[in-house]
This record gives C-alpha cells, structure tokens and sequence, in this order.
C-alpha cells in the first residue's frame, strides 16, 4: 500500500507560500519604516534649521544681556553700600564733633537750670518725659 502524500504536500506548499509571503511583508515594513526614519530625520533637521536656530541664537543673546545687566546691578549696589558705608562714618563724625563742642553748652544750661531750681525751691522737671495734661 501506497501513502497518499498529495494532502501533506498541499499543506507544505501552503506554509512555503505563507513564509515567503511573512518574508516579503516584513522586508517590506522594514523598507517602509526605513524611509519614514529618513524623512522624518530630514523634516526635524529642517525644523531645527529654521525654527530652533534662530531661537537659540536669540536666547543666547538674551542670556547675556541679562549677564550685563546682573553685572551692572552689583556693581551699582556695591557703590551704592561703598557711598553709604562712607556717609555713616561721616554721619558718625559728625555726631562726635557735634557733641563734643555742644557738651559744655548742655553742661552750662543744666548747671543755670540747677542752680535757679535750687535758688527758687522747685523741684525738677523731667526733661525726658513727655507732657501729660492730668485727668
């Protein structure tokens, strides 16, 4: 008895037609995805060349304005606490030679303030104490 092979060889004529059809589909994806790696790698070169350059350049300029101006605001504050360190000494000066010419006046006027509070009997005001009608 003979094996009757014609079904068998029909299915693995079907599976070989099948593989190479997967075959061709997946080379042929494989060049399709290709090409759409190459246009969109294109199109973003192209984006990049005419829209992100001309920001980038544009933010750089930007970025050291701002670095001139950061730069001229410290060296105006510096200047500024330079003057004013400079008038608190002067102030301080000031103050000192003020006080030390002015002390025999306010010594003299407490001594006439004393001594007529002494000769009239009244007791002492208090210079330090704001006035305060009484209710």
């Amino acid at each position: 008895m003979n094996p009757d092979l014609t079904t068998t060889n029909t299915w693995l004529a079907i599976l070989a037609v099948a593989s190479a059809l997967q075959t061709m589909l997946l080379l042929a994806a494989a060049v399709g995805l290709l090409r759409m790696y190459r246009s969109t790698t294109s199109a973003l070169a192209a984006f990049e060349e005419r829209h992100l350059a001309p920001i980038s350049a544009r933010a750089t300029l930007i970025m050291d304005d701002l670095q001139d101006v950061t730069a001229r605001a410290r060296r105006v504050d510096d200047a500024v606490r330079s003057k004013l360190q400079g008038l608190d000494a002067a102030a301080q000066v000031a103050k000192d030679v003020v006080s030390e010419r002015l002390w025999p006046v306010v010594g003299v006027a407490r001594a006439v303030s004393a001594g007529l509070r002494a000769f009239t009997n009244r007791p002492p005001t208090q210079v330090t104490a704001p006035y305060r009608p009484v209710r």
